[in-house]
């Protein structure tokens, strides 16, 4: 008899794999956009600390 357990395994967990690697992608591109925006709001306003 074949074992199809890895194979069976698999099928069933490339959709989560792919899944995860999306969210992270996302988290990262908002991640990103944030820091980017708190950059330019820091550039573009005059420094009161000094």
């Amino acid at each position: 008899m074949v074992d199809y357990t890895e194979s069976l395994s698999w099928l069933g967990l490339w959709p989560l794999i792919i899944f995860l690697g999306y969210k992270f992608a996302a988290f990262n591109m908002a991640h990103f956009t944030r820091i980017e925006k708190l950059y330019q709001e820091e550039k573009d306003s005059p420094r009161t600390d000094v």
